[in-house]
């Protein structure tokens, strides 16, 4: 694989896309890869995506705990939970019954590496859930700075959770591969115990 292959996964991954502020954030992204390489921390500039600041969030990668720890989040996500999100924990802010999964998307993001859409229930708290689409991105380490997934979420809030029965409790996945088009972002023996996600 090699640049072809990388822009075809991104473009189909870009054309997956519904909203026009996620899709500033994904080209935003695309716009600050160096050539066979993803982006870093470093590389992001707040200033680039001043709209899109509110729904962005990123998390680092923690080998030494196996975890990903809260970096940073706009107030649209730091809103939905009473939890800070800065220095927190995946496994402390995402409820019980969605961690495991939160988590084997997120090191899927990283080993393989990829790119993430999905569309339906993007977050539950107790009786609100959120319906909209989010996506998310590989960051590599570079430096002091571990590799990362970098992503957006966009929803509409529904209330009464309880009662809306026709709203399925779960978020499709779309996965657009770009192993072999880039370096990897983290060493492969860097994370433990991460079984990947198959299409």
């Amino acid at each position: 694989m090699g640049t072809s292959e990388f822009e075809r996964a991104f473009a189909q991954f870009d054309s997956a896309i519904v909203s026009p502020d996620l899709k500033a954030v994904a080209q935003y992204w695309r716009e600050i890869c160096p050539s066979g390489r993803l982006p870093c921390w470093s590389d992001i500039r707040p200033a680039a995506l001043k709209t899109q600041l509110r729904i962005v969030w990123c998390y680092d990668y923690d080998a030494a705990l196996d975890d990903f720890i809260g970096r940073l989040a706009g107030v649209a996500i730091t809103g939905l939970s009473d939890k800070p999100f800065k220095g927190a924990r995946l496994s402390q802010l995402r409820p019980n019954d969605k961690y495991p999964r939160s988590m084997t998307r997120a090191k899927r993001v990283l080993q393989e590496p990829a790119l993430y859409r999905g569309y339906g229930l993007v977050y539950k708290t107790e009786g609100i859930g959120g319906i909209g689409e989010r996506i998310v991105l590989p960051l590599r380490a570079a430096g002091n700075l571990p590799a990362a997934i970098f992503g957006a979420t966009t929803f509409r809030s529904v209330i009464d959770w309880a009662n809306a029965p026709s709203i399925d409790d779960k978020e499709d996945e779309s996965w657009f591969s770009l192993a072999g088009s880039v370096e990897m972002p983290i060493a492969p023996d860097a994370m433990s115990g991460a079984a990947l996600l198959t299409d």
